[in-house]
């Protein structure tokens, strides 16, 4: 006689989940890493525990946790600050893998903002973890941008033309409009929350702003008119966090750009998408999100 499998239960996040979260979220990416050759994501226990209380604590996120018997097993956490939500990180138990569990929180996400009128979800998928890659893909993403994750010291170089400065509150609407130009769709959530931490920084040129990074690495991402505005963001950056930029793999200019100041690249990831999307216009680096 087989013994039934306990219900796994998706519920919302709550504030006393936070330690368990942050556990599991640097367990998963640990052992795919690992199993793979690859360098771990997230750079320490410490960051998932400041990232998930971040996020717990805030309104522009939401929170689901699959449970059985009171075990928390995995999270999926969703990123609400604009009318396109994006995913990420979701998380599993490595005890607790390969059971349905990531496959119900993207589920129950996908639900939730289709609810919620969301124009759009998006996600950033880590290239040799082919599972995640796959349920994506059943569950209607499409692969729209192979990325190339670089890291290295930023080059100090000035571009003629263009000066970098950071970014303030009476810049948004003018980032908004090269977000909108670019993408189809705003940031300004993301960039008002990047002000406030002081990340932020615009690219001018005499007349106008021509781009924008709410920051420079894995958690960040930037839009400009052109290579050269972006390369004048970059080449202003102190140091690119966590694992690295983001770089859209077929712009080749900008790849080649950053190959050539001595970036090297440390990773493939897969930005894939439902609903809304536009081929974007002018240059780019999405963030882990999107």
């Amino acid at each position: 006689m087989l013994t039934p499998t306990p219900q796994i239960t998706i519920r919302s996040a709550l504030s006393g989940d936070g330690e368990r979260l942050a556990e599991i979220f640097y367990q998963a990416f640990e052992s795919i890493a690992q199993a793979h050759g690859f360098p771990v994501e997230p750079p320490s226990r410490e960051f998932t525990r400041f990232k998930v209380l971040e996020m717990l604590s805030s309104d522009g996120y939401a929170g689901l946790v699959a449970e059985r018997d009171g075990e928390l097993l995995g999270s999926a956490f969703i990123d609400e600050r604009s009318g396109i939500a994006g995913v990420g990180p979701v998380t599993v138990d490595p005890a607790s893998q390969d059971a349905g569990i990531g496959r119900a929180l993207m589920e129950a996400a996908l639900e939730r903002e289709r609810e919620r009128g969301a124009a759009g979800v998006r996600l950033v998928q880590t290239a040799y973890h082919y599972r995640s890659l796959a349920l994506y893909a059943k569950l209607g993403f499409t692969v729209r941008e192979p990325l190339s994750v670089v890291q290295g010291t930023p080059p100090a170089l000035a571009v003629p033309g263009r000066s970098v400065r950071p970014a303030a509150e009476r810049d948004l609407l003018a980032c908004a409009r090269l977000c909108v130009r670019a993408h189809g769709h705003d940031r300004t959530g993301e960039l008002r929350d990047a002000i406030a931490a002081r990340t932020a920084r615009v690219v001018e040129r005499p007349e106008r702003i021509c781009g924008y990074a709410t920051g420079f690495g894995y958690g960040w991402h930037a839009v400009a008119d052109t290579n050269d505005d972006l390369t004048a963001l970059l080449s202003s950056a102190d140091a690119f966090m966590g694992l690295g930029l983001l770089v859209p793999s077929r712009n080749a200019r900008l790849l080649g750009w950053c190959l050539e100041h001595g970036l090297r690249i440390v990773q493939q990831s897969t930005l894939m998408t439902i609903g809304l999307y536009n081929e974007p216009a002018g240059a780019y680096l999405p963030s882990i999100l999107f």
